[in-house]
């Protein structure tokens, strides 16, 4: 199995494709690159890790002197970034509010003794 579609299979999802059911889809999952990707700010921790292993392999492709190889690394590692500032969003948007335990009391004719 290539890098690539580790990146893509079910097990390692980093969102939730927002393209229509039954459509044709090269990626078969959600993919870093696609842009129909939604991402699931509780899954930055693994984008992180594909950000930092991709930067990894940019290097190695550089040593060894694969161009081709580079510039399709360095597209998937700008579609990683683009995701995570839309997670590091997400996550500033959607913050957790306590509302309390709501008082019946009044509502059923009863009060504390």
């Amino acid at each position: 199995m290539t890098s690539a579609e580790k990146l893509r299979t079910p097990k390692g999802r980093s969102g939730v494709c927002t393209r229509d059911f039954g459509t044709p889809c090269a990626h078969e999952h959600s993919c870093v690159r696609c842009p129909q990707l939604r991402p699931d700010p509780g899954q930055q921790p693994r984008l992180l890790e594909i950000r930092d292993n991709l930067q990894a392999r940019i290097t190695e492709a550089r040593r060894e002197g694969w161009r081709g190889e580079i510039a399709g690394l360095e597209a998937t590692l700008e579609a990683a970034e683009q995701k995570l500032g839309a997670m590091r969003q997400l996550a500033a948007r959607h913050g957790v509010t306590h509302l309390g335990m709501p008082e019946f009391r009044e509502t059923l004719g009863r009060t504390a003794t």
